[in-house]
Protein backbone atom coordinates (compact mmCIF):
# COMPACT_ATOMS: atom_id res chain seq x y z
CA UNK A 1 0.00 0.00 0.00
CA UNK A 2 1.23 3.19 -1.24
CA UNK A 3 0.64 6.18 1.80
CA UNK A 4 -0.07 9.34 -0.39
CA UNK A 5 1.63 12.00 2.11
CA UNK A 6 5.61 11.74 2.83
CA UNK A 7 7.08 9.68 5.42
CA UNK A 8 7.94 11.83 8.44
CA UNK A 9 10.86 14.20 8.15
CA UNK A 10 12.38 12.07 11.80
CA UNK A 11 11.76 8.70 9.78
CA UNK A 12 13.79 10.08 6.97
CA UNK A 13 16.71 11.55 8.83
CA UNK A 14 16.90 8.63 11.43
CA UNK A 15 16.76 6.20 7.75
CA UNK A 16 19.60 8.68 5.84
CA UNK A 17 22.47 6.77 6.33
CA UNK A 18 21.42 3.57 4.95
CA UNK A 19 19.23 4.91 2.48
CA UNK A 20 22.48 6.87 1.07
CA UNK A 21 24.74 4.33 1.35
CA UNK A 22 22.47 1.91 -0.42
CA UNK A 23 21.95 4.79 -3.10
CA UNK A 24 25.49 4.93 -3.51
CA UNK A 25 26.09 1.07 -4.39
CA UNK A 26 23.82 1.31 -6.60
CA UNK A 27 24.68 4.02 -8.48
CA UNK A 28 28.35 2.55 -8.39
CA UNK A 29 27.37 -0.38 -9.87
CA UNK A 30 26.63 1.80 -12.99
CA UNK A 31 30.24 1.37 -13.63
CA UNK A 32 32.17 -1.19 -14.49
CA UNK A 33 32.88 -3.67 -11.35
CA UNK A 34 37.01 -2.74 -11.37
CA UNK A 35 36.03 0.90 -11.87
CA UNK A 36 32.80 0.55 -8.97
CA UNK A 37 35.70 -0.91 -6.85
CA UNK A 38 38.07 2.00 -7.23
CA UNK A 39 35.16 4.94 -6.78
CA UNK A 40 34.31 2.96 -3.57
CA UNK A 41 37.54 2.62 -1.69
CA UNK A 42 39.51 5.90 -3.38
CA UNK A 43 39.10 8.35 -0.50
CA UNK A 44 41.44 10.83 -2.04
CA UNK A 45 38.82 13.39 -3.69
CA UNK A 46 41.96 14.01 -6.15
CA UNK A 47 42.18 10.87 -7.67
CA UNK A 48 38.77 9.88 -7.12
CA UNK A 49 36.48 12.93 -8.42
CA UNK A 50 34.24 11.20 -9.18
CA UNK A 51 33.82 8.99 -5.97
CA UNK A 52 33.78 12.34 -4.13
CA UNK A 53 31.37 14.10 -6.86
CA UNK A 54 28.83 10.88 -5.55
CA UNK A 55 30.19 10.51 -1.45
CA UNK A 56 29.01 14.49 -1.49
CA UNK A 57 25.92 14.59 -4.11
CA UNK A 58 23.96 12.32 -3.31
CA UNK A 59 23.37 12.86 0.79
CA UNK A 60 23.28 16.68 -0.43
CA UNK A 61 20.31 15.52 -2.81
CA UNK A 62 18.59 13.07 -0.33
CA UNK A 63 18.83 16.44 2.01
CA UNK A 64 16.63 18.24 -0.24
CA UNK A 65 14.44 15.37 -0.65
CA UNK A 66 13.86 15.08 2.43
CA UNK A 67 13.47 18.39 3.22
CA UNK A 68 13.05 22.14 1.56
CA UNK A 69 13.62 21.47 -2.44
CA UNK A 70 15.77 24.49 -2.52
CA UNK A 71 16.56 24.65 -5.97
CA UNK A 72 19.84 26.18 -5.46
CA UNK A 73 20.90 23.58 -3.30
CA UNK A 74 19.55 20.67 -5.86
CA UNK A 75 21.18 22.48 -8.76
CA UNK A 76 24.89 22.68 -6.94
CA UNK A 77 24.74 18.95 -6.13
CA UNK A 78 23.27 17.47 -8.81
CA UNK A 79 26.17 19.53 -10.92
CA UNK A 80 28.48 17.92 -9.11
CA UNK A 81 27.78 14.39 -10.41
CA UNK A 82 25.69 15.26 -13.49
CA UNK A 83 28.69 17.19 -14.86
CA UNK A 84 31.31 13.89 -14.65
CA UNK A 85 28.68 11.53 -15.92
CA UNK A 86 27.82 14.02 -18.88
CA UNK A 87 31.62 13.25 -20.07
CA UNK A 88 31.58 8.74 -19.23
CA UNK A 89 30.12 6.60 -21.75
CA UNK A 90 26.69 6.98 -20.60
CA UNK A 91 23.71 7.69 -22.34
CA UNK A 92 21.62 10.36 -21.38
CA UNK A 93 18.88 7.95 -19.43
CA UNK A 94 22.10 6.43 -17.72
CA UNK A 95 23.57 9.82 -16.74
CA UNK A 96 20.65 10.63 -15.12
CA UNK A 97 19.26 7.54 -14.01
CA UNK A 98 21.05 7.30 -10.39
CA UNK A 99 17.94 9.72 -9.56
CA UNK A 100 15.90 6.55 -10.24
CA UNK A 101 17.75 4.03 -8.42
CA UNK A 102 16.58 6.31 -5.00
CA UNK A 103 12.94 5.15 -5.83
CA UNK A 104 14.08 1.42 -5.12
CA UNK A 105 15.68 2.15 -2.38
CA UNK A 106 13.05 4.53 -0.47
CA UNK A 107 10.44 1.73 -1.07
CA UNK A 108 12.81 -1.44 0.41
CA UNK A 109 13.29 0.97 3.21
CA UNK A 110 9.73 1.47 3.83
CA UNK A 111 9.83 5.16 3.00
CA UNK A 112 7.82 5.47 -0.18
CA UNK A 113 5.56 8.21 -0.57
CA UNK A 114 4.16 9.91 -3.69
CA UNK A 115 5.48 13.03 -2.57
CA UNK A 116 8.97 11.63 -2.76
CA UNK A 117 8.35 10.50 -5.98
CA UNK A 118 7.09 13.59 -7.62
CA UNK A 119 10.54 14.72 -5.72
CA UNK A 120 12.10 12.57 -7.25
CA UNK A 121 10.73 13.27 -10.87
CA UNK A 122 11.44 16.73 -10.20
CA UNK A 123 15.35 16.21 -9.83
CA UNK A 124 15.44 14.28 -12.63
CA UNK A 125 13.99 16.54 -15.02
CA UNK A 126 16.51 19.11 -13.64
CA UNK A 127 19.12 16.59 -13.97
CA UNK A 128 18.53 16.03 -17.50
CA UNK A 129 18.59 19.86 -18.35
CA UNK A 130 22.02 20.08 -16.27
CA UNK A 131 22.84 17.01 -18.87
CA UNK A 132 21.79 18.97 -21.72
CA UNK A 133 24.06 21.94 -20.81
CA UNK A 134 27.03 19.59 -20.32
CA UNK A 135 26.70 18.30 -23.56
CA UNK A 136 26.04 21.11 -25.45
CA UNK A 137 29.20 22.81 -23.96
CA UNK A 138 30.75 19.58 -25.04
CA UNK A 139 29.71 19.85 -28.70
CA UNK A 140 30.78 23.96 -28.85
CA UNK A 141 34.39 22.72 -27.59
CA UNK A 142 34.44 20.24 -30.38
CA UNK A 143 33.27 22.75 -32.85
CA UNK A 144 35.67 25.29 -32.04
CA UNK A 145 38.48 23.06 -31.67
CA UNK A 146 37.45 21.89 -35.66
CA UNK A 147 37.87 25.21 -37.02
CA UNK A 148 40.82 25.60 -35.43
CA UNK A 149 42.30 22.93 -37.07
CA UNK A 150 40.93 23.96 -40.11
CA UNK A 151 42.56 26.92 -39.81
CA UNK A 152 45.89 26.08 -39.08
CA UNK A 153 45.53 23.43 -42.05
CA UNK A 154 44.53 26.20 -44.34
CA UNK A 155 47.58 28.60 -42.82
CA UNK A 156 49.97 25.83 -43.56
CA UNK A 157 48.67 25.10 -47.60
CA UNK A 158 49.13 28.69 -47.88
CA UNK A 159 52.55 28.28 -46.48
CA UNK A 160 51.90 31.05 -43.40
CA UNK A 161 53.54 30.90 -40.24
CA UNK A 162 51.94 31.90 -36.75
Amino acid sequence: MQVEGPPPAEALAHRKEAVVNEWLARTLRTYPSHTARFLHQEADPFRNPVGAALKQGLPALFDELAGAMDATRIQSALDRVVRIRAVQDFTPSQAVGFLFLLKDVLREQGLWAAELERRIDLMALAAFDLYMECREQIAEIKVGEARRAVMVAERSLRGETS
